[in-house]
């Protein structure tokens, strides 16, 4: 494998590769993300283990949207089926990346947890969510959601290739996150402009009445293969 150094101007041109993908095949790219939202929201449903087993999951579904955007390219249509098509092919090292990006998350919660941070929500007098308590309880302690939020980012920088890494090519889920963290240094102002565009166009989805966010995610799901393919393009190429 080789990482290519790319300009910064390269971020712009991935959100423009994503979006003509994205209108090859809108409606395949819908049915294929929200079948994935679907998926993951009933899993944080199921008691207990449902939010850890969709954070191991993850890695595997956005491996799932590499394949079916290389897929795309090579002339095959977009269906709702290449979301497991990934597991099936290369479960175990996406499972590991899973478990080791669960394992990072609860970190987090660690190091929030030991400065203080309110974890638990208040319950009014019928007993729900006092959500204006909770917001009472975090005056004074706002550079905590900062940290909380600026340590999953890196989180989520440093992983950001390493599904696409597995996708297509074998190797264990330790060596994926090495090259994604190295494909993250040597191409940072790149990365950083295409982190900006996609949180200025996840902002401007969410605007009312969130129809936004059916470009958005499509996107977001493409973005993972595009860069990838942009940044290893050798590899791809082989």
């Amino acid at each position: 494998m080789q990482v290519i150094d790319l300009p910064a101007s390269a971020g712009i041109a991935w959100i423009k590769m994503s979006f003509a993908l994205f209108r090859a095949q809108p409606m395949g790219w819908v049915s294929l993300v929200s079948v994935w939202m679907l998926v993951s929201f009933g899993l944080f449903l199921i008691p207990l283990i449902g939010p850890a087993l969709a954070t191991i999951l993850q890695p595997a579904f956005f491996a799932g949207f590499v394949l079916a955007a290389r897929n795309q390219e090579a002339g095959t249509p977009v269906s709702v089926r290449q979301l497991f098509s990934a597991l099936r092919a290369n479960g175990r090292p996406l499972v590991t990346l899973g478990s080791i990006t669960l394992l990072a998350e609860i970190m987090v919660m660690v190091i929030l947890g030991l400065v203080g941070f309110p974890r638990i929500i208040p319950a009014d007098a019928n007993g729900l969510p006092d959500v204006q308590a909770y917001v009472h309880l975090l005056e004074g302690r706002e550079w905590m959601v900062l940290l909380g939020f600026g340590l999953m980012l890196v989180i989520k920088a440093v992983l950001w290739f390493s599904a696409a890494i597995l996708a297509l090519n074998p190797m264990p889920a330790t060596h994926a996150i090495r090259w994604s963290t190295y494909a993250l240094i040597a191409n940072f102002f790149p990365m950083l402009v295409f982190g900006a565009l996609l949180t200025l166009i996840f902002f401007l989805a969410a605007l009312p009445p969130f129809i936004g966010m059916l470009v958005a995610m499509p996107i977001y799901a493409i973005s993972h293969y595009v860069s990838y393919r942009e940044l290893f393009r050798a590899s791809v190429e082989a």
